[in-house]
């Protein structure tokens, strides 16, 4: 998937195409600022207080605690956006908001959003020292409690399309009872199998900084005891061997060196009893640089290296742990919630 400027005009397309227009400023100087200006607008409560109604500028600015010009000026721009409608001197949503942005929809991704302005934003900053160390923010060993906090409710957002999708995507062995889900945090994705799977239980495994902010999170769900969260890491803590069906590392693998993510390959190779699935889902990385690529990719990996020192993978570098550790007989499944999401599985024969 590529972000770029659109012709709203048959003299804007000619200019594009003749090359007249600065298209890099789209990226830097007016990307920036969109970024920006959306995010502020979720995090002040600008949506929320719009909701399903069609409401006035002084009702937004009364139920916000905010300055009537400035909101009007962002209203505005939201409006280019496709995200708002006014209708003589009131203001409405689009589906395209009430579905993407709104708390309270099934898609939201408000969390994520209200994640990015609190936590994400700040680390743009250290982007110029990343690139002259090479040294990435490592962001799992500095959360405070707030920003664990920020971060497990923007996993949850991420999740929730494509755990609901991953059911179809994620084999599991037949009649199987237990499953490991690597850093899956809030649990989404062990959720939705183990609803589809009725014998299925599932353990949990992540830092305890996450499990802490994510247990009230998956206790939302009623799971009892069919899933459970379990405090550790599974770079150092030993995963035991036959003990499990399946397990799966969803959005994982890009906080991981290579030598990281093979050794967790053979760890999980050990864990499995005969006939396992072990499932890693991640946002693929393309082989090479391409002129006019896929940008969602690309800034995918950068993102990731300067977060947590790493960064995406390709395909063959995924299937090739897997292959190292024993694993054969793959799957790759593609999803449509995330552009350039897959799922990988190798077997354990």
């Amino acid at each position: 998937m590529k972000l770029s400027p659109i012709a709203q005009t048959p003299l804007e397309w000619i200019a594009l195409k003749a090359g007249l227009i600065p298209t890099p400023l789209a990226y830097s100087h007016f990307g920036f600022m969109m970024s920006k200006f959306l995010l502020e607008a979720v995090d002040k409560g600008i949506f929320e207080a719009i909701g399903h109604k069609r409401i006035s500028l002084d009702a937004i600015c009364t139920a916000c605690s905010l300055h009537p010009r400035p909101v009007e000026s962002l209203l505005g721009v939201l409006a280019t956006m496709g995200l708002i409608k006014q209708s003589k001197d009131l203001f409405s949503l689009t589906r395209k908001s009430k579905k993407w942005i709104l708390k309270d929809s099934a898609d939201s991704l408000y969390w994520l959003m209200r994640f990015d302005n609190r936590v994400c934003v700040k680390w743009m900053d250290y982007v110029g020292t990343f690139l002259e160390t090479g040294e990435g923010l490592q962001y799992h060993e500095t959360f405070n409690e707030e920003e664990w906090f920020y971060y497990q409710k923007a996993m949850e957002a991420a999740a929730s399309a494509t755990s609901r999708e991953a059911v179809s995507k994620i084999p599991v062995p037949k009649g199987a009872t237990r499953m490991l889900d690597i850093g899956g945090a809030h649990g989404l994705y062990s959720v939705a199998l183990c609803k589809k799977h009725s014998g299925l239980t599932s353990t949990i495994l992540d830092l305890p900084g996450a499990v802490e902010k994510a247990a009230p999170i998956l206790e939302k769900y009623q799971m009892g005891d069919k899933v459970v969260h379990q405090a550790g890491s599974a770079l150092t803590d030993d995963l035991g061997e036959g003990l499990y069906d399946t397990i799966i590392m969803a959005s994982v693998a890009h906080h991981f060196t290579e030598e990281e993510n093979k050794e967790v390959a053979k760890k999980a190779y050990k864990a499995l009893k005969p006939g396992g699935f072990f499932t890693t889902l991640e946002v693929l990385r393309s082989d090479e640089i391409k002129f006019n690529g896929d940008m969602l990719s690309a800034l995918g990996d950068f993102f990731f290296a300067l977060s947590s020192t790493s960064g995406t993978w390709s395909l063959q570098e995924i299937m090739q742990w897997q292959k190292e550790a024993g694993f054969s007989k793959f799957k790759k499944a593609s999803f449509l919630t995330i552009p350039g999401y897959v799922a990988i599985t190798g077997r354990k024969l």
